[in-house]
Formats: C-alpha cells, structure tokens, sequence
C-alpha cells in the first residue's frame, strides 16, 4: 500500500494537522470522493492527534463519530487539509474534533468536520483510565482556548444526551 500523506505535523501541542492528495483510487462511479474513503482518513487523523498526547503504551479504539457533517463534493486533485485537537478526556475516553478543509483557490473551504471519540483499552481489551497515560493533564480546568472549551461543552452535551436516551431505553424496557 502507498503512503497517502504529503506530510503531517504536531502543530502545537492540541493541534495537529496533515495534508492529502485526492486520487482517482479515491473516487467513486460519479467522480467525487467516496465518503466512507473520508471517514476512514478522518479517524486516521482523529487517532494521530489522540495518540500524539498519549504515552506509548496506550491502546485506543475508535467507538463513536459523533456529528458527521459533510458540506460539499471533493473531486480528483483536490488537496484536503485535516485539521485535528483533542477536546475532552474522560475517565477511559478521549474525543477528538477534526475539520477537513479543500484547498482550490487561495482560501481553504471546510468540507467536513466530526467528533471522535476512542476508548483506552487495558489488558484483556477491557476500559482502562486514560489520565494515567496522557502526556500533560488535560482536563476542563486546563484547556488553554475557547475553542476548546466550546468543543468541550459539546462533548459534554452529546453525553448527557446519550445517557439520557439509554435511561429512557431501559425504563421502555421494563
């Protein structure tokens, strides 16, 4: 298999970015980029930047994307420029906040963005804690923009909402 990236880079410390060549391998029967080809380099990314704060020993799987949103068609030659943070850390999860830019003129234009979120998985692929891995905390009290913040609010929101629907599932259940 070919390496796909053009090149990718830490940022800063919370952002990380990288750069991508849309080839015809890319695309699908209408000419446009397969959209199942994009989530797979958006967990790509998504897992880079998570990685990148974690200690070596770290294990993580991809269990949700949250909030898929793609805006317009990519099409062969495009150059797609993802834009990854970490947002939030949980007790055994981190969520990450990519954005997928298409570069055809002198401004990038947002084509995608998503939340996702990994698992840290221990001995016998059973959750295990996540701070104990992270290379700085990162916690709510930490997050050093109000990006962040924003994102994790939104997080939150999105979990809040999740556990409410389960707690509704079950009592329908019962």
């Amino acid at each position: 298999m070919r390496n796909e990236r053009l090149f990718c880079r830490v940022m800063t410390p919370a952002i990380s970015e990288s750069m991508l060549l849309v080839r015809p391998e890319h695309l699908n029967h209408h000419g446009y980029l397969f959209g199942g080809r994009l989530l797979e380099w958006l967990d790509e990314q998504a897992y880079i930047a998570a990685i990148a704060r974690l200690n070596p020993e770290a294990n993580l799987v991809t269990i949700a994307i949250d909030r898929v949103e793609f805006r317009f068609s990519v099409v062969q030659g495009s150059v797609l420029r993802f834009r990854s943070m970490l947002v939030h850390a949980g007790r055994s999860s981190l969520t990450v906040y990519t954005q997928v830019f298409r570069r055809p003129a002198m401004n990038d234009e947002e084509i995608f963005r998503a939340y996702v979120t990994f698992v840290c998985l221990g001995k016998h692929a059973r959750p295990r804690p996540v701070a104990p891995l992270l290379l700085q905390p990162f916690t709510q009290d930490t997050l050093d923009s109000d990006e962040t913040r924003f994102h994790w609010n939104e997080v939150e929101r999105a979990r809040a909402q999740r556990t409410l629907g389960k707690r509704k599932h079950l009592q329908a259940r019962k």
